[in-house]
């Protein structure tokens, strides 16, 4: 079960690294302010840059008993731990029982100099399964294969993701339900 998770993991991972040019210096080498002042900095709105958001608690997007709403009957859900600019909680208590699994939320911040909704609309057509969904973030889908709900809202890109062998009944109504709550904090 670690070796799915760690795989699923890994591919969302990359997959939003890579279609947001993550290492991609394209601005010519022109330095950029410390992480401190661009948060103390703000654009013409009044509202704080980008980078404000990276102390966003992604462990704080969802609470365990929504988790244990939707997935609670395959076991007891554990305190989310973050990493890698995700959240991960744990389903069931013995990760290599079937029927355990985890759940992740990823959020991205898209920067100014790419556009989330080409960004967002590439990914999207890299999945032939994907169903769209109505009524999340300005677009959203379901993947099938990754059994994630994807989200663009704004320059945001986040998504909600369950790993259970096998896949749990109804995950996509359940992945739904936690992205609601999600959208609802972010």
């Amino acid at each position: 079960m670690a070796r799915i998770t760690t795989t699923l993991l890994a591919f969302g991972v990359a997959t939003m690294l890579v279609l947001t040019g993550c290492g991609d210096d394209d601005d010519g080498g022109a330095a950029e302010a410390p992480a401190g002042e661009a948060a103390e900095e703000a654009d013409d709105n009044g509202s704080a840059p980008a980078e404000a958001d990276s102390e966003l608690d992604l462990c704080s997007l969802l609470e365990v008993a929504e988790i244990e709403a939707e997935f609670g009957t395959q076991g007891p859900v554990l305190e989310g731990q973050e990493e890698l600019s995700q959240c991960t909680w744990e389903v069931g208590e013995d990760q290599s029982e079937l029927g355990t699994g985890t759940v992740h939320v990823f959020v991205q911040e898209i920067p100014e100099a790419v556009s989330a909704e080409d960004t967002f609309a590439e990914q999207r057509a890299s999945y032939a399964d994907a169903v769209e969904i109505d009524g999340l973030g300005d677009a959203a889908y379901y993947e099938a294969a990754g059994t994630s709900v994807n989200v663009r809202s704004g320059d945001r890109i986040w998504f909600v993701q369950a790993a259970f062998l096998p896949e749990v009944p109804d995950t996509q109504a359940k992945l739904e339900n936690l992205a609601a709550a999600v959208e609802g904090r972010l």
